[in-house]
């Protein structure tokens, strides 16, 4: 077993253990080597020191709770391995410029420190937005047998409402992009809007709360990268439970929003 898997292990036994106080003498067990060369080797590695990395960690998971929950700040202090509330309040202002009862009552995006994966995005900022259920008028792609498949459908079918003269239409109408099993189980995937296109299927958003990210542009070199990371190290990072399997796009203003659903 090389370095980098040792270490991957090492992450492994940090999330599991957050609650706990972690004891550093494990960890280097973990890695084969002494207990300082296993805190160089993180440094180098992940470009931070393991204290910062575990406190980042706890405090994430807390910025969740905080924000979901009505549990007490003193809970999460000794949750967290904090010997008072003060010390945890403190600590968690240094990170988030904030402190944890004014993080409590903020609306702005949530801020979520990823577990660590190699050529990982430094942090997540995103939404939870309540969506009332929409009816969308849509087209969708034809029959795909395989998920590659169905990423070469989605590429058709842009092309094709783009020679029809319709995308224009649709996306300045606020275009949706939607992906939904039909009743075999299979994955279709739908482009279309509010507007009344005319002869496009009738499909409906279901309703609810959603996480909602910010892709940063429309084009698919923006989207495709923080949907892997989403499905790889954002899922397993965050305490809300979401339905990984329902979501949408929304382009809007050069922008794509992805919204997950919450469970």
């Amino acid at each position: 077993m090389n370095n980098i898997s040792r270490l991957q292990n090492v992450i492994d036994y940090i999330e599991e253990h957050l609650t706990d106080k972690i004891d550093y003498n494990e960890l280097a067990k973990i890695m084969a080597v002494s207990e300082q060369s296993m805190q160089r080797i993180f440094v180098f590695i992940t470009d931070m020191s393991l204290a910062e990395y575990i406190k980042r960690r706890r405090f994430s998971k807390a910025y969740e709770e905080l924000r979901n929950t009505n549990v007490r700040v003193i809970d999460l202090a000794i949750k967290y391995q904090y010997e008072s509330e003060i010390s945890f309040s403190r600590a968690f202002k240094s990170i988030f410029n904030m402190t944890p009862s004014e993080a409590k009552k903020n609306k702005a995006d949530f801020i979520l420190f990823p577990v660590f994966q190699f050529n990982n995005r430094k942090e997540y900022l995103y939404k939870l937005q309540k969506v009332e259920k929409k009816q969308l008028y849509a087209y969708r792609t034809k029959d795909a047998k395989t998920k590659d498949d169905l990423l070469f459908r989605i590429r058709e079918l842009y092309q094709d409402l783009r020679k029809q003269g319709l995308y224009k239409d649709i996306y300045e109408s606020g275009m949706y992009g939607v992906t939904l099993k039909d009743e075999n189980n299979e994955e279709r995937y739908y482009v279309g809007s509010e507007r009344d296109l005319g002869n496009a299927e009738k499909i409906e958003i279901e309703d609810g709360n959603y996480l909602v990210f910010d892709c940063g542009g429309d084009a698919q070199s923006d989207i495709a990268p923080l949907i892997m990371d989403i499905y790889t190290q954002f899922i397993k990072s965050t305490t809300i439970d979401i339905d990984e399997y329902y979501c949408f796009e929304l382009y809007k203003d050069a922008k794509c929003y992805l919204y997950i659903k919450k469970k």
